[in-house]
């Protein structure tokens, strides 16, 4: 990157950030290293219950009891066995892994004697404050896992509350998105777990009062998680559920709680698409969350509230356009909180859309976090269905978690009645990026009673520039053409994408529909290279 490039990355990077975020990081990860904390003591003879007043949800799509006892472990498609005794550091994988093992997603999978074994031995090889383990985030989800196990080795419960003793004094307020939700769970569970011993009753307001601060902070009004990654949403909507479910039987409660989780329940409702399989836009898989259709029970069996499908998340800058035969999604609001925009990607008016209850047209999805080639592929304008022009992206995503310049879209709007609905915006972003007065205009109607989709690109501007508009196929359907007609055939039926303007071409692309895993996919591009252009296709079924 060459210097001046660089710095204006940087400059428009950090001039987002609150204060807080860039000094508060620096000074939490010195503060661990150097133990500038206050430890305390522990109460002698600990015993520890967390009540609820339905059953957790569990999840953990990879491992099985036998494979762990056999020291084998699988997170994000990724398997490694540990033939003497478990390497929890294992140097040799992602952090992203490392962290995985560490959170103890698993350990419902164990009989009792093999939890406290497992827990016993995770203590033995991780001092306070010295590995991967102690920090916050998987120490969150690690105390929220142990607290649900209902452990009662005295051993095991010193270390839970040495735990949750060095959460409370390393809480990532730093980081004030999903990971400062999970402090908080955590204080809360173990706060509970071990109530009216120690300073337990201060991790306990300490998590009500993160909660109640940013509740309002993060689920935006229509109910959409504020990071606007569908998976995000599904683990945050899983998190209050978990609250909910302790601190109702405590007595104890939080305003605004159950409404907001019940909204969050419409919105993953209808961003779930009728096969079950979440939509995937910014950062989110399959596999991280427990499926749509638990966690919307779970809501049931703890609001009595059934979500219910809506068309418009005006706030989050999502619409829905759900049908007998048709689940379309369009993405049309921002990329993410400024301040916060670590899982956004590069997908201005992107789309996905179901058929006949499968996925025809998707999203990139995730294939890891670290920096690198498959990390910038799925953040990149190119990844989505939607306009990059030469070959640009609508944003300026680099290294694993940044975004320099961003641009909001404009004028977005969106018209349901009955069975046709019409969605419309304007994006400014390459005016900023290339110049040329170059602006996208996207318009997307849906029509149930004619089976047509039909979606169409204005890019004014002037000069020679390409305008490329891409169409993600699902990887499972077969592609063929007929003339100017792309036909796919599903389950007995026929889709056909016809290009009306644009010049048709189709090239290789990545799905990753779970961490770690790509496949091949095949992506069809109308382009045309002098502005103004108008770029238009329908989809027919």
């Amino acid at each position: 990157m060459e210097s001046a490039e660089k710095i204006s990355k940087y400059y428009h990077t950090l001039r987002y950030l609150k204060p807080r975020q860039t000094i508060g990081r620096s000074f939490a990860g010195l503060k661990r290293r150097l133990m500038l904390y206050q430890s305390t003591g522990i109460p002698e003879k600990l015993t520890g219950s967390l009540k609820h007043r339905t059953n957790f949800l569990r999840h953990d799509p990879w491992n099985s009891r036998n494979s762990i006892l056999e020291g084998e472990f699988t997170f994000l498609n990724r398997t490694r066995k540990y033939e003497q005794a478990i390497d929890w550091n294992s140097a040799d994988m992602p952090m992203l892994w490392r962290f995985n093992l560490h959170y103890f997603g698993y350990l419902h999978l164990l009989e009792d004697g093999e939890k406290e074994s497992i827990c016993l031995d995770w203590i033995r090889k991780n001092p306070e404050g010295k590995t991967i383990g102690w920090h916050p985030y998987p120490l969150s989800l690690r105390i929220t896992n142990w607290s649900k196990e209902a452990l009662s080795r005295p051993e095991v419960l010193v270390s839970l509350y040495s735990q949750a003793a060095f959460l409370y004094r390393n809480l990532e307020t730093y980081h004030p998105g999903n990971h400062l939700l999970e402090n908080a769970r955590a204080l809360i569970f173990a706060g509970l777990f071990f109530f009216g011993e120690g300073e337990a009753m201060r991790w306990l307001r300490r998590g009500v009062q993160i909660i109640e601060k940013e509740l309002p902070v993060q689920v935006l009004p229509d109910g959409g998680y504020f990071e606007r990654t569908t998976m995000y949403h599904a683990l945050m909507l899983e998190n209050f559920l978990d609250i909910l479910n302790v601190m109702e039987e405590a007595y104890i409660r939080i305003p605004g709680m159950k409404e907001k989780a019940c909204k969050m329940g419409d919105f993953l409702y209808s961003l779930t698409h009728p096969g079950g399989e979440i939509s995937l836009f910014n950062d989110s898989t399959l596999e991280i969350a427990p499926p749509s259709g638990k966690i919307l029970r779970y809501l049931k069996e703890l609001t009595g509230y059934t979500p219910v499908y809506r068309a418009e998340f005006p706030e989050t800058g999502y619409f829905v356009h759900r049908g007998s035969n048709l689940c379309l999604i369009i993405d049309g609001g921002i990329l993410g909180p400024d301040y916060l925009p670590a899982h956004s990607h590069a997908d201005i008016f992107s789309y996905e859309l179901s058929l006949f209850n499968e996925k025809i047209i998707t999203d990139s999805g995730v294939y890891e976090y670290q920096e690198g080639p498959m990390r910038n592929y799925v953040r990149s304008t190119r990844a989505h269905n939607t306009v990059a022009v030469d070959h640009l992206d609508q944003a300026e995503c680099w290294g694993s978690f940044r975004l320099a310049k961003r641009f909001p879209p404009k004028d977005v709007r969106f018209f349901r009645e009955s069975c046709r609905s019409t969605f419309q915006g304007r994006f400014e972003g390459y005016r900023s990026l290339i110049g040329h007065g170059i602006t996208h205009h996207r318009r997307i109607d849906a029509d149930e009673d004619k089976g047509v989709v039909s979606v169409q690109d204005t890019i004014k501007g002037e000069g020679r520039h390409l305008a490329e508009s891409f169409i993600h196929l699902n990887p499972s359907l077969s592609l063929t053409s007929e003339g100017n007609k792309f036909i796919i055939k599903t389950g007995g039926k026929t889709i056909k994408i016809i290009p009306e303007s644009g010049m048709p071409s189709v090239e290789d692309g990545w799905y990753c529909d779970q961490f770690g895993r790509k496949l091949e996919s095949r992506v069809i591009v109308l382009s045309q290279d002098t502005l103004p252009a108008f770029i238009s296709y329908r989809i027919e079924f």
